[in-house]
């Protein structure tokens, strides 16, 4: 009779299988694999520093694996015990009985050498935050060893949809993307997690008398001695020293725009050195795979993906190749042309590659890229389709202690946003590209603009703590994180292969990186960030969901336009541009039509708060939510069908779901936009905003408290079911008597609509229901299927994504929630309880404490995920969420940084262990040190004498008046 069993139902576990037969043996982190599939022996490590595979590293040894295949054959078990240093004995047990066993001196000597390794295999941060990597260890991870790269198009046409950005893992490979979803360097359709772009990007050989002597992307080579990668902020280094002496160094990077260039470049610079004593003559053959011009394609006709493409060359005037780039038919596929170019600087100047291959298979041939059959000779042949492939070839000479470097620039010729694109502007810009990079050290002055730009941009928050690595974290890797999202959907990670366009709620990441630009004294730039969101609202109120060029999906999700007002006010409040406020702006799908911005949003509370409302007055769900798995109601209606059906009748009636999670939205969005009407002395449009939000706040109370806790959602249609999120719905699968949702528990206190007890309460029910070791889940067990039985929840196990995963995006809103409400409670002892457990967040979120079981863990130690399994802690992707933006929201309000219309407002909640703390903060010309003191134990101002003093004046009260005058300013924050 047949069984059947899966990662999640199979109850062995290898390692519980082992300790229950060396019980006294089992110490610390250990690794263990069963011998065969019956499950009845197994072999395992202990001792090790965290988990790690070194099982599967050994068994490709020669002598232990002779040795594992013996005690396979056997069929006993063993334990391997490690002191974490030199000492290692063995255990054999044969079920009944343990004895102590000899390890073959060959297999012990492998052993040793490989778990002496274990603690470097994840790398290390410096104290500049990059990620240094030994090429040669096992990977923890999909995420684990990759870097994400950014260009710079401020000053230029459409920055939001047009900045270039890249994905590169430790061996330099991954995809690159230019506008909307146009790749340069092809991704991979695939299920490999581990896989953003085609193997051969980036990637290099070199060969010597006809043989291949390395492989950029084969660390493992035996040629290879030793490999390294330093992931930093913005690009990447990697460097090899090869056996035959070699020394290989890599610097990858986009740089920043210029006038006249291509739309989206980056750079590869290769630098080869000759350490040996002997001549070397050498030839680097360069690879790549240009993205195709319609990646939907893919999915039905592969063969049209081809044959709409031909091979192409831009060739200098002695006949070498300038720049290869593909030919394609569709005259819509030549708005956009990629290319790459390679330049060797010689003693004699730059030359170029006299070799090429545009064809793929004939470049692998019987081989593997690793090792192609086609490599010794380049066929120079013009292929009459694709794919883009391409491999460029140029020899050099090197003498004993001489340097030479190879530069490649990838890129894209573009239509948009060039008014002047022509069937000459490819050879145009491309020449206008290398004579911008015919000097060598023009590179290097590029690259180092590019990092002189963002070292500005993150001067706006400096942390320095005792947690060193923490503050390092929070002052150069989550600013660039938070830079990077600002201008690219989720789509482009390392997970996630698709062509995602920009979602309307992504605004969410220019709440955080404002301050960051209001720093470089470039407001300007994120006034025009937010024109080009706010041109995707249309009249009605609704909002384009998903949006490049053009809007998609107008209305569909619910939340879209809501998030706007908390964007517009932040950004008012900060630079106190009020003018703003009368800008006219573009509304979508008016055919030109303009409103000002204030028009704009209050049309859009007017939508969400008074028309797309249901029975108990609180907005509708619609197709979703910010929880777009909360998908339930199958005749919804869009805004474009509502705002027909409310031409027609004068008003709109729906028995759809209600959304508590909106309600709070537009309860903030009204609030918000009062304030901004205060601003400009509008008394009606202020009286009118706070009879709409107080409106909206009693029906909240009256029909969503339910209770113990706030319902996250109404339902007026599903016979049975009143409402999901509380004690009682029905839906929970644990037996605890109800679900419970935690945005219902941040939006509640963040818009103010959640008194203390009630607070106090949702703490509780949070405390209860959804915290686990590895953070708050986004849900408690439940099932909505018995409310719609094809609700978009259920197709994720228990513990992933919006089934009950720890979605750190939510999680950190909650924190921001948690930090309000610890500030205002009367309640000292609530108020402590909730610094506690917003502290408890921020710690298991950040993404460095991935180094401390980084094969556990197995998230980007740089970079946020988007969510951990809430049963296992893995970090799972893809890298780009709101986790970063509300990472520093939080961080703000926790080292009290609240920048208002009243000025800069000193409130902090720091951590109860932590006595002191530096933070420089820069805004534009000023630059302020702020020294925090406090005695151990949590301490807050509304019941701690806290001292406040400026440039050594004391203050009365904890405002600084705002502008500060250029320079450096000193701020003391201390409680007694």
């Amino acid at each position: 009779m047949s069984q059947y069993i899966s990662a999640r139902t199979g109850k062995k576990q290898p390692e519980s299988f082992l300790s229950g037969l060396f019980s006294s043996h089992f110490k610390g982190a250990s690794d263990a694999l069963f011998l065969s599939s019956r499950c009845d022996s197994a072999v395992g490590v202990c001792g090790l520093p965290f988990k790690a595979p070194v099982l599967k590293e050994l068994a490709k040894k020669e002598a232990f694996g002779a040795y594992f295949r013996q005690l396979k054959e056997e069929g006993s078990s063993c334990l391997f015990c490690f002191d974490g240093e030199s000492g290692l004995s063995a255990f054999r047990s044969n079920g009944s009985s343990v004895s102590s066993s000899p390890i073959p001196e060959a297999a012990k000597a492998e052993m040793l050498a490989v778990l002496s390794a274990v603690p470097g295999w994840a790398g290390s941060i410096n104290t500049e935050g990059e990620h240094v990597i030994d090429l040669k260890t096992p990977s923890p991870g999909p995420h684990f060893f990759v870097n994400l790269l950014l260009g710079n198009r401020m000053g230029f046409a459409n920055p939001l949809q047009t900045t270039p950005k890249s994905v590169v893992d430790r061996l330099g490979r991954g995809s690159f993307r230019s506008h909307a979803a146009s790749q340069v360097l092809a991704t991979r359709w695939d299920m490999r997690q581990e896989e953003n772009g085609f193997p051969c990007n980036r990637q290099f050989y070199l060969a010597e008398n006809g043989s291949q002597i390395f492989y950029s992307a084969d660390p493992d080579s035996p040629d290879v001695v030793r490999g390294s990668c330093v992931h930093g902020q913005n690009h990447t280094r990697i460097s090899y020293e090869t056996s035959c002496g070699l020394t290989i160094g890599r610097t990858i990077f986009l740089p920043m725009q210029e006038a006249g260039l291509p739309l989206a470049v980056e750079i590869q610079r290769i630098g080869i050195a000759n350490m040996s004593s002997k001549t070397r003559k050498l030839r680097l053959v360069y690879t790549g795979m240009f993205g195709p011009t319609k990646p939907p394609a893919l999915q039905e006709d592969v063969l049209y993906s081809n044959i709409i493409m031909e091979g192409g060359l831009l060739l200098n005037d002695d006949g070498t190749v300038r720049a290869a780039s593909p030919r394609y038919f569709p005259a819509q596929d030549r708005d956009d042309l990629r290319f790459h170019s390679m330049v060797v600087r010689t003693p004699k100047g730059n030359a170029f590659p006299d070799e090429y291959c545009l064809n793929y298979n004939d470049f692998v041939g019987r081989g593997t890229l690793e090792s192609p059959d086609g490599l010794a000779s380049l066929p120079n042949e013009l292929y009459r389709k694709g794919p883009g492939f391409f491999a460029l070839a140029a020899e050099f000479v090197l003498e004993p202690g001489e340097t030479i470097v190879v530069d490649n620039f990838t890129g894209l010729v573009s239509k948009k946003t060039n008014p002047d694109f022509s069937n000459e502007s490819l050879a145009k810009e491309v020449d206008a590209l290398l004579n911008r990079y015919r000097e060598p050290d023009s590179v290097r002055a590029s690259l180092q603009a590019a990092l002189d730009f963002f070292r500005q941009y993150a001067s706006f928050f400096r942390l320095e703590t005792g947690r060193k690595d923490f503050s390092a974290y929070c002052s150069r890797n989550l600013p660039f994180q938070v830079l990077y999202q600002t201008f690219v959907s989720r789509s482009f990670g390392q997970t996630q292969k698709g062509y995602r366009e920009i979602g309307f709620r992504e605004i969410q990441d220019l709440f955080a990186s404002m301050y960051y630009f209001h720093a470089q004294g470039k407001s300007s730039f994120a006034k025009q960030l937010l024109v080009e969101w706010i041109s995707q609202v249309h009249e009605f109120g609704f909002a384009n969901h998903n949006f490049f060029w053009e809007g998609k999906e107008a209305g569909k999700w619910s939340d879209d336009a809501l998030w706007l007002h908390q964007a517009v006010g932040r950004y008012v409040h900060l630079t106190g541009d009020a003018a703003f406020l009368d800008e006219q702006v573009e509304m979508a799908g008016s055919g030109g039509k303009k409103r000002s911005v204030f028009e704009t949003l209050l049309a859009a509370v007017r939508y969400s708060a008074e028309i797309s409302v249901g029975r108990h007055g609180l907005p509708l769900l619609d197709r979703a939510d910010w929880n777009d798995c909360l998908r339930l109601d199958r005749n919804y209606d869009s805004g474009p069908e509502k705002q027909k059906i409310y031409a027609e009748k004068g008003r709109y009636s729906s028995d759809c779901t209600e959304s508590v999670m909106n309600a709070f939205l537009a309860i903030i969005a009204a609030r918000e936009l009062k304030s901004l009407a205060d601003l400009k002395g509008d008394s009606a449009a202020s009286a009118q905003l706070s009879r709409t939000a107080g409106s909206l706040a009693e029906a909240v109370r009256a029909h969503a408290w339910k209770g113990n806790a706030y319902a996250r959602l109404l339902f007026n249609q599903y016979p049975g079911f009143a409402y999901a999120g509380a004690d009682g719905d029905g839906l929970d699968t644990d037996g605890s008597g109800g679900t419970f949702f935690l945005n219902s528990f941040s939006w509640s206190i963040l818009s103010g609509v959640a008194d203390e007890k009630q607070i106090a309460s949702m703490l509780e029910v949070v405390r209860t229901k959804l915290k686990t070791p590895h953070g708050l889940k986004l849900v408690s067990p439940n099932d909505l299927s018995r409310v719609v039985p094809d609700a978009a929840s259920a197709e994720y196990f228990p513990g992933d994504r919006e089934n009950g995963a720890v979605f750190k995006h939510a999680s950190m809103m909650a924190v921001s929630a948690m930090l309000d409400a610890a500030k205002s409670v009367s309640d000292a002892e609530l108020a402590r309880n909730l610094a506690e457990e917003a502290w408890t967040m921020i710690d298991l979120v950040y993404p460095g404490r991935s180094m401390a079981d980084p094969f556990v863990l197995a998230g980007n130690p740089r970079f946020c995920t988007q969510y951990n399994n809430s049963e296992t802690g893995e970090n799972i992707g893809p890298l780009l969420s709101g986790t970063s933006t509300w990472f520093i929201l939080a961080l703000l309000k926790a080292y009290g940084i609240e920048l208002s219309g009243k000025g800069l407002v000193m409130d902090p909640v720091l951590r109860a262990d932590e006595n002191r703390a530096e933070l420089k903060l820069t805004m534009g010309d000023a630059v302020l040190d702020i020294r925090y003191s406090k005695p151990a134990g949590f301490r807050r101002a509304k019941d701690s004498p806290l001292s406040v003093s400026f440039d050594g004046r004391a203050l009365e009260g904890n405002v600084i008046a705002l502008p500060l005058s250029p320079g450096s300013h000193t701020l003391s924050v201390e409680f007694a």
